[in-house]
């Protein structure tokens, strides 16, 4: 009976350490186990949300490119219409200056013809009244002539009178001759000066060159944005069973262990 005691005590505590190093060893288990699952929940979480981020950068990054594109158009489209302004100026001042370029050299070509008209009329007019003024002369003379010739006389004195009536009329076609000589210089003088003076006149107005204006630079389309993949992560494999069952036996192995010592104290005792 006393030894029967002992026995049933140390089996008892025995089977307790034994119980309880395996319910250990089942709750560090099943700890290790919920720990990896919740890993591997993290890791699908993580790799879900950085995909969405990586999509949402994306979007942005693009409506942030079409924005800046958008204000690049709107400044180009404004330059555009400045520019344009711009020659539709220049483009009225040359028609304006064309207009007077027009005026200024028509109203030069009329001069230059009314100008050169009145002076081949006075030319004209001085020739016909030299012409008529020399007819007038030869009709005096040959008058003079004939009545010293109808006078009956005859001598070196009659001959001397009817010489010189012709002496006179050849001086007077000489005369001019001169005039006539110097009247056509004088118009070739005036006609030059009424040329250079043309020319002057027409060359006083030139037509208006345009200034260019180049047109701004459009702005290129922005390309669309790279979808960056999510960076790689990695979980390891769920805890081992082996390890589990290891530690079970551990957990039995000590129970006995401490049964015995159990065993052995109280049968010292």
């Amino acid at each position: 009976m006393v030894v029967i005691t002992p026995l049933i005590g140390s089996l008892a505590m025995g089977g307790a350490n034994a119980l309880l190093g395996m319910f250990g060893a089942g709750q560090q288990q099943a700890a290790a186990q919920q720990d990896w699952l919740n890993q591997r929940a993290q890791q699908d979480a993580n790799t879900q949300f950085a995909q969405w981020q990586a999509g949402f950068n994306q979007r942005l990054t693009d409506a942030n490119q079409q924005h800046s594109y958008w204000q690049a158009t709107l400044a180009h489209n404004q330059q555009l219409a400045y520019v344009n302004s711009l020659r539709n100026f220049e483009l009225s001042r040359a028609i304006a200056q064309a207009e007077v370029v027009g005026q200024t050299r028509a109203a030069a070509g009329a001069d230059f013809a009314l100008q050169s008209q009145a002076l081949s009329q006075q030319l004209v007019e001085t020739s016909m009244a030299d012409a008529v003024a020399y007819q007038q002369y030869q009709v005096a003379a040959l008058k003079a002539r004939s009545t010293v010739a109808a006078s009956g006389q005859e001598g070196s004195s009659i001959d001397r009178l009817i010489n010189d009536y012709a002496r006179q009329q050849g001086d007077f076609a000489a005369i001019q001759q001169i005039n006539e000589g110097l009247r056509n210089r004088q118009f070739s003088r005036a006609q030059t000066a009424q040329v250079t003076q043309y020319l002057s006149q027409y060359n006083s107005q030139q037509f208006y060159e345009q200034q260019p204006y180049l047109e701004p630079m459009a702005p290129f389309q922005p390309l669309p944005t790279l979808l960056m993949p999510a960076a790689p992560t990695f979980t390891g494999t769920g805890p081992s069973r082996s390890a589990g069952v290891l530690n079970g036996l551990t957990g039995l192995m000590g129970g006995v262990q401490a049964g015995l010592s159990t065993f052995g104290t109280l049968s010292n005792i």
